[in-house]
């Protein structure tokens, strides 16, 4: 079972621990440290880094005629694909709309105030109970809003573990016309199927540290940026004026290095047996626990979202961490808080349901049986609560 500083760690949605090959690259030494701005040799050598970064990132995911930039991570990204696509409608003198879910990660949810302080309006929507959304009342909604429109698109959700389909966002696309940007944050490690994404949406964003590269660094395509959205981060031009700002040539590689021991090492049917079995062991041996978005049209690999009645996530996590097992309560963009689940508040649980859930999110790379291994050390925490 893989041990985490001789802990259980099972909070991967929140975090990956750095890929090996990262952790080698930086044990070598030698790191490149020029401005890739600069075209001494040293500039040269890192900017030699970021092109192949970008090259293998555009070929990894099938991007080759989509622009990329590289951030802090997706909070950055979402806020500046919003603010630049207002700015780009004001600037237009056009109407316009941002749409979100209220299941969508809170960079998302909470862009209501300063959308409508740049004249647009800002719709927050619900998805079903299961997770998943009714997508000819949302192209009706859309048909329905006069001006510009931009879609946030939560393609994996990183609470219940629900899948939403790119093929069902390019069909929103193709009916609406709408602007689709993809918060593919939680999308590596945790689909089956190949990981070349639907072109004819519009924005694309991931985050490094949610599959083993360096925490603050990510990455969004971008499919056409003249006509629908301009950076709002300006300064010295980098990046095409993507996004100015002298690039974080470590974290940048280190994206590259991390999905390259991904595709290496990744096996889709070992993962998905793991959950499989251990959410079996668990309806089995706890019946009264009850299994988030069970009934969703699809779901992904690693995610169980539990809600365990009658007793506070807070004391949940509290004795799951004691016994070196560590878990989440959702979401952890939260300043460390816990809070009712906003997610499954939005998916119409109650509040004393959403404030009794956790989530297990289980590592990208797991070995035959170890859903079993890990239940029987669930299994010694929940006895303590539940009843057989």
């Amino acid at each position: 079972m893989k041990l985490i500083s001789n802990r259980i760690y099972l909070d991967y949605n929140a975090t990956a621990p750095l890929a090996e090959a990262v952790l080698q690259w930086y044990a070598k030494g030698a790191l490149p440290f020029g401005n890739p701005s600069s075209i001494h040799t040293s500039g040269k050598t890192s900017k030699k880094f970021i092109n192949e970064t970008n090259r293998f990132l555009k070929d990894f995911f099938g991007m080759n005629e989509f622009q990329l930039f590289f951030h802090s991570g997706a909070t950055e990204a979402i806020n500046n694909i919003v603010k630049g696509f207002c700015f780009k409608q004001m600037r237009q003198k056009k109407k316009f709309h941002v749409i979100a879910f209220s299941s969508d990660h809170p960079s998302s949810v909470n862009q209501a105030d300063q959308v409508e302080l740049l004249g647009g309006e800002f719709h927050l929507l619900n998805p079903m109970q299961s997770g998943d959304f009714d997508k000819s009342k949302l192209i009706e909604y859309i048909q329905g809003l006069d001006g510009e429109v931009l879609l946030n698109y939560t393609h994996v959700n990183s609470v219940n573990g629900v899948i939403w389909s790119l093929e069902d966002a390019a069909d929103i696309k193709t009916q609406t016309g709408c602007l689709i940007h993809v918060d593919a944050v939680q999308m590596v490690g945790k689909i089956e199927g190949t990981y070349e994404l639907e072109t004819s949406l519009d924005y694309y964003t991931f985050s490094g540290h949610k599959f083993g590269a360096l925490k603050g660094i990510g990455f969004t395509f971008v499919k056409d940026v003249n006509s629908s959205w301009e950076s709002i981060l300006v300064g010295g031009g980098q990046q095409d004026e993507l996004r100015s700002g002298t690039e974080n040539i470590h974290g940048i590689y280190s994206l590259k290095l991390a999905l390259e021991e991904f595709k290496e090492k990744f096996n889709m049917e070992l993962l998905k047996s793991a959950r499989v079995d251990l959410e079996d062991a668990l309806k089995k041996e706890f019946p009264t626990i009850e299994l988030v978005s069970q009934d969703a049209t699809r779901r992904n690999l690693n995610t169980l979202s539990l809600i365990i009645p009658k007793i506070k996530t807070d004391i949940l996590i509290t004795a799951f961490d004691m016994a070196k097992i560590e878990i989440s309560s959702g979401s952890a963009c939260s300043s460390g808080s816990i809070r009712p689940s906003q997610t499954l508040l939005a998916m119409g649980y109650s509040e004393e349901q959403a404030k009794s859930s956790i989530r297990i999110s289980l590592p990208l790379f797991m070995s035959e049986g170890e859903g079993i291994e890990i239940f029987e050390k669930i299994k010694v925490i929940l006895s303590r609560f539940l009843k057989s």
